[in-house]
């Protein structure tokens, strides 16, 4: 978990993009199955940087809040159609601020209704305190867990200022009201206080986890935060089984039709093309599509045509990115960090 602001820059686009009218439903008299045991399994997506409270530019710089995810498995809460709450989790981590209060809600919101998390790929520091608190936590066998620890960086860019000619002269009023000060060189008081922080938050993440995943304090201390993948995560016991995404959707769900409603060929026909739509989802990255794809009844083809436009929309803003100065970048992406700063 980062206790400072993050600085860290993915470029994403979580864009709505309407379907046309006049396209016909390719499921027939099969759509309201799979309608109803898609709204059986609420998909929370925990993509990107985590931070506490939702910014303009979240989306486009690959952010999720905190305030925003408890909005959604609120909602899914109080839908009386939700059965199981699944936490699609892709994130290296995020900011220490809201992250506690966040894990506490969904520890005790397992008592309402199934909350499962999914490794899809990711679930590092922060996203793995938010997988923690979830009934149980799956991974692929490529996806990574763990990096339980926190970290604070402070920038002594006072060499930088005097080569460009610049000198920041500091009037303050507290002895500590200085301290991490970016201009100047880290004294060896505030070195020991942000320490001495950074060991308090370790110990409260912990014993969150510990507590989460029914772990003792000493073997969570003894990851040492490292990052565990596939197997070797489920046995050291920071996850429960192996799986895919669309594995875990598919088993996971309830059939509610009689046999005079859908032969069995044609549910096999149906199975496949759900599928396939779920694969093409996670594999551009928008797993979020899947429930807006099957609700409208769209096609294999007509999904990876919209993927491929959301995809291409995609790398139009990389390149943007990427022709800024990097300075400008760097001021960018401090704007962002420090409205979330005191």
């Amino acid at each position: 978990m980062f206790l400072s602001r993050p600085l860290m820059l993915e470029a994403k686009s979580f864009e709505l993009l309407s379907l046309h009218s006049q396209k016909q439903p390719i499921f027939k008299n099969v759509k309201h199955y799979v309608k109803n045991n898609i709204e059986k399994t609420a998909i929370i997506p925990i993509h990107g940087i985590l931070t506490k409270k939702p910014e303009a530019f979240d989306d486009f710089l690959g952010m999720t809040s905190y305030e925003k995810m408890q909005e959604e498995i609120e909602e899914a809460l109080e839908d009386e159609k939700v059965e199981i709450i699944l936490l699609d989790i892709d994130s290296p981590g995020g900011e220490v601020n809201g992250i506690f209060d966040l894990a506490d809600f969904i520890y005790n919101a397992r008592s309402k209704k199934r909350i499962i998390a999914i490794a899809n790929d990711d679930a590092y520091s922060a996203a793995y305190a938010i997988a923690s608190s979830a009934e149980k936590i799956f991974l692929t066998r490529t996806s990574g867990v763990g990096s339980i620890g926190v970290i604070a960086s402070h920038i002594d860019q006072s060499g930088f200022d005097e080569k460009q000619g610049i000198k920041y002269s500091t009037i303050f009023a507290g002895s500590r009201k200085n301290d991490l000060n970016p201009h100047e060189p880290i004294t060896s008081e505030s070195l020991e206080n942000l320490k001495s922080e950074v060991n308090r938050l370790y110990g409260m993440l912990v014993e969150l986890i510990a507590r989460n995943r029914s772990l003792s304090i000493e073997a969570i201390k003894s990851t040492e935060a490292g990052l565990y993948f596939g197997e070797k995560a489920v046995e050291i016991g920071l996850a429960d089984g192996v799986t895919t995404f669309f594995e875990f959707i598919n088993n996971h769900r309830s059939v509610s039709m009689t046999t005079n409603e859908l032969t069995e060929e044609g549910y096999e026909n149906c199975r496949r093309e759900i599928v396939e739509i779920i694969r093409l989802c996670n594999v551009s990255k928008m797993p979020e599509k899947i429930g807006e794809f099957i609700e409208q009844g769209v096609s294999i083809e007509q999904a990876r045509e919209v993927l491929m436009e959301l995809l291409a929309e995609r790398t139009k803003k990389t390149e943007i990115l990427s022709a800024i100065p990097q300075n400008s970048g760097e001021e960018l992406m401090m704007q962002v960090a420090k409205s979330r700063c005191i």
